[in-house]
């Protein structure tokens, strides 16, 4: 019988377990946890982690006036010409909370999910997750790469803050490379107050020369509080 490396066999259990492995794939991943122990035990730790998290995730469906809101709050408007291929990006985010589980799920996987205040997954636009980000007491904040990008030569990826009110924040620069990134940010800072989602931006060598994101988004998704408080 062919045995799964782990980090497939978590793979294949998140989206079993989510719905979105279907057809014979999914059959064939049945018969598999039903012959090997040890996988029947991963897909049950999935179960486990999807139960709280969805009693706790209300699913939201936001009009499209309110995309038009938080677009009017967070650009001014000398400035929304020069990001409209940013502002564009953000409708990545709408697909909030198959997001936000996904999240929950690779931060499951990865570790213990205790230590994190939240948590966010960043997919791009092929809703394929390409960063986990985790938020942790008290100055602590975890840029895990599941799926580094290509041809991104003299780049740079600068990770940006998008609050309830106001312009993005940046946080940044990331490695575009597989891996953790720890970035020193107390809890208390002001680039971190009023989160609701995180985004990635394609800036020239160095960072945006502005301030603001300049190029392209290539991931972005909504926060997830995993805490109570």
């Amino acid at each position: 019988m062919r045995r799964l490396t782990p980090d497939t066999a978590h793979a294949l259990a998140a989206e079993y377990v989510l719905g979105t492995l279907r057809g014979r794939a999914r059959n064939r991943f049945e018969a598999l946890a039903r012959e090997d122990r040890d996988l029947a035990g991963v897909v049950r730790r999935w179960e486990a982690g999807l139960t709280p998290l969805a009693g706790r995730i209300a699913p939201v469906d936001p009009p499209a006036r309110v995309w038009r809101a938080i677009e009017s709050r967070l650009a001014p408007r000398s400035s929304r010409a020069a990001s409209d291929s940013w502002w564009r990006g953000l409708a990545l985010i709408s697909g909030g909370l198959a997001s936000v589980l996904i999240a929950a799920f690779l931060w499951l996987a990865a570790g213990p999910p205790d230590d994190a205040l939240f948590v966010a997954v960043l997919t791009g636009p092929d809703a394929a997750p390409r960063m986990v980000v985790s938020m942790h007491e008290p100055d602590l904040m975890r840029v895990r790469m599941v799926k580094p990008w290509s041809g991104t030569q003299g780049k740079s990826l600068e990770l940006w803050v998008l609050p309830a009110s106001g312009v993005p924040r940046s946080l940044g620069l990331v490695p575009n490379a597989r891996g953790d990134t720890l970035i020193r940010v107390a809890t208390t800072d002001a680039r971190v107050q009023g989160i609701n989602a995180l985004a990635i931006s394609l800036e020239p060598a160095g960072g945006s020369p502005s301030g603001l994101p300049t190029g392209p988004v290539l991931c972005s998704g909504v926060v997830a509080p995993v805490k109570k408080a």
